[in-house]
């Protein structure tokens, strides 16, 4: 499994984002954002950082199941797939 990720790194597949300051100011937003809907989007921690890096890096779209990852990532703007 390390392989193929190494592997899809490598060939640009995929793109590593470091949590760096640029990164930690738009986890703050994206925490900030979420929480001041009414109702609230209680994301988790892990699901923030998904989100703040993908921005950072430039991605907008996102594959997820899970409900509050979902509505988290259509409030900032993410195409989801499987489509809602």
């Amino acid at each position: 499994m390390q392989n193929a990720l190494e592997a899809d790194a490598s060939s640009g597949a995929i793109s590593i984002v470091e949590i760096d300051h640029r990164v930690r100011v738009e986890y703050k937003a994206v925490v900030r954002t979420c929480l001041s809907q009414t109702p609230p989007i209680y994301i988790r921690t892990n699901d923030a950082q998904h989100l703040s890096a993908a921005k950072c890096a430039g991605e907008m779209e996102i594959v997820a199941t899970d409900k509050k990852l979902r509505d988290a990532a259509l409030l900032l703007g993410f195409t989801v797939f499987p489509p809602p």
